[in-house]
């Protein structure tokens, strides 16, 4: 069974063979070989259109392949009605942000004071910290080593917030968060007369995730001095994750070709993370001015649902290392409030 669309020809392994199941795209990507320059074969064959690309073009080749695959993709969110109901609450969000930033200035009254809505602006840098959880993972299998390494990610997004009385609120936002994260690969295959270690692989490939999330919190407000207050929320965000990310390289050690590849964000394309956070608000010297706001913030998804997977193959023989990913996060949020 293939994971990939691709794969060494059986019969001389100076040649990569894509396969695509639908004319579409094999016209698209015969195209973009033609656009490139790169040369190749095809043929027909069972209802599936394959391509011979020469190795020495395998990396034009693939950025060609990722690129067909990104004009017919389906949306993230491929349900409509959930994908509507996301577009009328960021507008809804919009609309009541707007909403409450007219209402106190008209006639040109400043009434900010007594207005219980804020906006607000900022972003988050995502901190790779063992001590919550987001720590390297390894794994092994049949002789393939692979170590997951957090590098941390940043994201920025816009919140508003609605005061219900002195002390307690209510939040709602949306944020846009991307996630680094290198993959050590290491392999020795175990062949009974590699004495000399032929087929070996050292390389660190390195993967972006993304996602797009509503966080939903309550908010308890606490005033410190004239001009601080401290605060802290709980709730829960509505991620919504976008396609799998992936990618692949090769090595050649003696004669022995080494295709190695990784994917990540392997799961469904929405998750419900607990989320809380906590920070100090700075205030102006009046209501006319921005405030800042400097905080953490920390979530963890119910359970380990998340997964990425490492692949190395050789003509026919191959391994392959599933690793579960970290459910939890600790990031540093900056943001202003709009006057």
């Amino acid at each position: 069974m293939r994971w990939t669309n691709y794969f060494i020809h059986p019969g001389d392994n100076r040649y990569y063979v894509f396969t695509y199941q639908e004319e579409k795209y094999a016209d698209a990507f015969q195209a973009r070989l033609d656009a490139g320059g790169i040369p190749f074969e095809r043929h027909e064959e069972n209802s599936e259109w394959l391509f011979g690309v020469a190795r020495t073009y395998f990396k034009e080749a693939m950025n060609a392949n990722h690129l067909v695959y990104a004009q017919y993709r389906t949306k993230f969110i491929p349900v409509k009605g959930l994908r509507n109901a996301m577009l009328i609450i960021t507008l809804g969000s919009i609309i009541l942000a707007l909403i409450g930033f007219f209402a106190t200035t008209a006639n040109a009254q400043r009434m900010k004071a007594s207005s219980p809505w804020s906006l607000s602006v900022g972003g988050l840098y995502v901190i790779p910290l063992e001590a919550v959880g987001l720590e390297a993972v390894s794994a092994d299998n049949e002789g393939l080593n692979v170590i997951w390494n957090p590098k941390g990610g940043a994201g920025f997004g816009a919140r508003i917030r609605r005061d219900i009385n002195a002390q307690w609120s209510a939040e709602l936002g949306l944020e846009t968060l991307r996630l680094l994260a290198d993959w050590e690969l290491r392999y020795v295959p175990e062949w009974e007369t590699n004495t000399t270690g032929e087929g070996a692989l050292t390389d660190t490939l390195q993967l972006r995730s993304s996602r797009y999330r509503l966080p939903l919190l309550g908010t308890v407000r606490v005033p410190v001095t004239a001009k601080t207050e401290l605060s802290a929320s709980a709730g829960v965000s509505f991620d919504f994750l976008l396609s799998d990310v992936y990618t692949a390289d090769y090595q050649q050690n003696g004669t022995i070709y080494s295709d190695y590849s990784i994917e990540e964000n392997r799961q469904q394309r929405w998750t419900v993370p607990l989320r809380a956070d906590i920070g100090m608000k700075i205030k102006g010297n009046s209501d006319e001015d921005v405030a800042f706001y400097l905080g953490v913030t920390y979530w963890r998804e119910w359970n380990s649902n998340r997964w990425g997977e490492a692949q190395w193959q050789h003509g026919l023989d191959q391994s392959k290392v599933r690793i579960f990913l970290p459910q939890s996060a600790f990031a540093l949020d900056v943001r202003i409030f709009l006057p």
